[in-house]
């Protein structure tokens, strides 16, 4: 059996600038609630990723919300990923949890 490779070091956000983490932090309150956990967990500053935790699981307000978020943040792509608050942890959501940036 081959010799398991050492795991990758951990991977900095991309920054944020301050408009942008404001903006970011009202718009995803008002459709998850003032108590949702807002991370910023992407590497590539060209491509925002975002993680929310929250009382509410994903519905049709993630389109939403990214619709509005498209409207101010100027990058390529935008992703949102969204977990309710006590189930378990999936995908991406893990990486968010391990080395994002509460927002």
């Amino acid at each position: 059996m081959p010799e398991a490779s050492s795991p990758l070091p951990p991977q900095n956000p991309a920054m944020l600038e301050e408009h942008e983490a404001k903006f970011i932090r009202q718009t995803i309150e008002r459709f998850y609630g003032e108590d949702a956990v807002i991370r910023n967990y992407g590497p590539d500053p060209d491509s925002l990723q975002l993680h929310v935790e929250a009382n509410v699981g994903r519905d049709m307000r993630l389109y939403d919300c990214l619709g509005v978020l498209f409207t101010r943040i100027q990058r390529p792509s935008v992703s949102l990923e969204i977990t309710k608050r006590g189930s378990k942890i999936l995908g991406s959501a893990k990486i968010a949890y391990r080395q994002g940036v509460i927002i």
